[in-house]
């Protein structure tokens, strides 16, 4: 029989399996593989201590550009420890999850590592394989590679990749099959979320993962978003919005519950409610199942739309809280109707209205998501949001609002999307570029997400940003509201601001920013 190793790498939580090893090993068993979770996150947390996970999270961040001996030296050592694992595996296959650009940097290290020492093939896959390979420590950054996939196939260090959705690319790859989203081929979209099999969590029980009161899972109930928010790419990842058959996502929550004693759900979705007939019918048959004792304290969590009185009302409330709603991480974005308007959003402060005075009564908590400082954001935009803190105080202080996240947009990247005749056109400062140039390249990104400007509305500077978020955080101190990110991230913004104007870099600041901005 074939064997398969699948490996999950830093940096990603601790409190919950890694949900593409739990799908994926179950995808690649059902073409007659054997398969077995290697996960490395937690097995590095395992055997280091705090100091030394400190050390190795800001070199996987590119925070710094190298480890220290002592280090250096314990992570070959748990390198040898965790190859030796795989070793009396031995599997013919091996396949790295690089979930995001914080795991590229372990993934290089990992692969240099096992090549050598193992017969297995080695394919990667994830988000974080499209990175610039130039933001990996000790490496040129005039490298002519796009992509760190691109470096490490044309460096040998790896037999293939995988872009896009995994499931059907990986099973076709291992039976040796050319197929959409291998080595470059434009990848394509899961077709039927209903065929993928369901995922097994052998060998990651979830009851096994800590830093948790209560274990819970990763499921997925759509892919895609059915709106084109200004600020968002998920349309861009995932044009068609699909969705899965009700009746098998309740079957699977309830074998989470029974087989693995797992509470909670975490839905990945970028909207649960993208569908109401669909979210209706999923908390329906999740209702039913919350009559029988030994699953009435089901719960779930999940990406939420605000829409209108009209498109869910009351009703609909009632049967969410009947299904197990508990919290529900809602992006308002702003206040201001004008500001919704421009980004794609459609409804009105009535309508949000609505949604607190029924998550109160159904007794359902939000995570409420804001922008500070979006592109076209005027004083007057500004005053709006300020009125939402006054106008929500209640529901703050009563914990229905579990706590509000301000974000940052308007970041100098693809911008396509917003720019409209008159009102956007965004450029990098010149000002920040050059000052920017000696941070270490992980850090410059995040600088140069900061230093942009809009020359349509000049005002709107860095500093006046600084300023808006600084004056929103004292307002929601003063008004009782939960803290999430606190004025020291405000506070190294502005000391960011001082050292420039001093034609000073500070690296400092911008690590300490990263791990404020990375805990939220």
């Amino acid at each position: 029989m074939n064997k398969f190793a699948f490996i999950n790498i830093p940096s990603q939580e601790l409190e919950r399996p890694p949900a593409a090893a739990a799908l994926l090993q179950s995808v690649i068993k059902s073409i007659g593989w054997d398969c077995k979770v290697f996960d490395f996150n937690i097995f590095l947390n395992n055997e280091v201590d705090n100091e030394t996970w400190s050390e190795l999270e800001s070199y996987w961040r590119c925070k710094i550009e190298s480890i220290s001996t002592l280090a250096t030296k314990k992570l070959h050592t748990i390198f040898e420890k965790f190859t030796k694992q795989l070793q009396a595996y031995d599997p013919d296959w091996i396949g790295i999850s690089v979930f995001s650009r914080f795991s590229t940097v372990p993934c290089h290290e990992l692969v240099k590592y096992l090549r050598p020492r193992m017969r297995s093939k080695i394919m990667i896959g994830g988000h974080g394989i499209s990175a610039w390979p130039g933001s990996l420590p000790n490496i040129d950054k005039n490298t002519k590679y796009k992509t760190i996939a691109d470096y490490l196939k044309e460096g040998n260090h790896i037999d293939h990749y995988i872009t896009g959705d995994g499931e059907d690319t990986m099973k076709e790859l291992l039976l040796g099959n050319r197929y959409p989203g291998i080595d470059g081929l434009p990848p394509v979209q899961v077709k039927d979320l209903d065929a993928v099999p369901l995922p097994s969590y052998e060998g990651i029980e979830p009851l096994n993962y800590y830093y948790t009161d209560e274990p819970g899972v990763y499921m997925t109930m759509s892919k895609g978003c059915v709106r084109r928010c200004t600020f968002c790419n998920v349309p861009d990842l995932w044009p068609k919005f699909s969705i899965r058959n009700p009746s098998k996502l309740v079957a699977e929550i309830k074998t989470n519950k029974s087989k693995y004693g797992v509470n909670l759900t975490h839905f990945t979705d970028s909207l649960i409610n993208g569908s109401m007939k669909h979210f209706r019918q999923v908390n329906r048959e999740l209702a039913v199942l919350r009559k029988d004792v030994h699953y009435s304290d089901l719960k779930y969590m999940g990406q939420f739309i605000c829409r209108t009185k009209e498109e869910q009302p009351e009703s609909d409330w009632k049967l969410m809280s009947e299904g197990g709603a508990e919290i529900l991480v809602t992006g308002f974005e702003s206040y201001s109707p004008r500001i919704r308007k421009h980004m794609g959003k459609n409804y009105s402060n009535q309508d949000i209205a609505f949604h607190f005075e029924q998550s109160a009564y159904y007794g359902i908590k939000n995570i409420a998501l804001m922008f500070v400082g979006y592109p076209i954001e005027t004083e007057e935009d500004h005053e709006y949001n300020k009125e939402f803190l006054y106008r929500y105080q209640k529901y703050a202080k009563s914990g229905i609002i579990h706590m509000v996240r301000w974000g940052y947009t308007g970041m100098f990247r693809d911008t396509a999307k917003i720019e409209k005749p008159g009102d956007v056109e965004m450029v990098v400062d010149p000002y920040f570029e050059k000052k920017f140039k000696t941070l270490p390249q992980g850090l410059r990104d995040i600088a140069l997400g900061l230093g942009w400007l809009n020359k349509c509305n000049p005002t709107l500077t860095l500093s006046e940003r600084i300023r808006r978020r600084l004056e929103l955080h004292d307002l929601s101190v003063e008004l009782g509201w939960p803290q999430t990110r606190s004025r020291e991230e405000l506070t190294i913004l502005y000391n960011i601001l001082k050292n420039l104007d001093k034609n000073k870099i500070d690296i400092k600041d911008f690590e300490e920013l990263e791990t404020v901005l990375d805990m939220h």
